[in-house]
């Protein structure tokens, strides 16, 4: 389990089940904030507006996690957008590294390695 921290409001989108609610359980066993859905439209634009991180998937049913990625940074810049995907790419990995408002992780995702990325996407460390 990760150290304690200050808490951090982030959102969960993925439309896998087990892969959102165990996130989700881990984030908040560890103070976190966690509001999850299982579909980008459905996210209420205010939670959007105060997340301080994004966690989604890049493979969706409704829409891919880039698009949604480019949806969430217009409404709310200031959001850092972690992009969680079991299908990597060269051609995935080219169009997150042209977007510095989102960061990659390859499913499993590894809880300690994405608590840290999300602290230092946050606190700018």
């Amino acid at each position: 389990m990760s150290p304690p921290c200050n808490a951090i409001t982030v959102v969960v989108v993925d439309d896998d089940t087990s892969f959102r609610s165990g996130l989700a359980a881990n984030l908040e066993d560890d103070g976190h904030v966690v509001g999850q859905y299982d579909d980008p439209k459905a996210v209420p634009p205010d939670l959007l507006q105060r997340a301080q991180v994004v966690v989604t998937d890049y493979h969706m049913a409704e829409t891919d996690g880039l698009t949604f990625a480019d949806n969430v940074h217009a409404v709310w810049p200031q959001a850092a957008i972690v992009l969680a995907t079991a299908y990597w790419t060269v051609e995935i990995e080219a169009a997150v590294a042209a977007r510095s408002f989102v960061a990659l992780c390859r499913k499993p995702i590894d809880y300690d390695d994405l608590h840290e990325l999300m602290h230092r996407m946050v606190t700018g460390a």
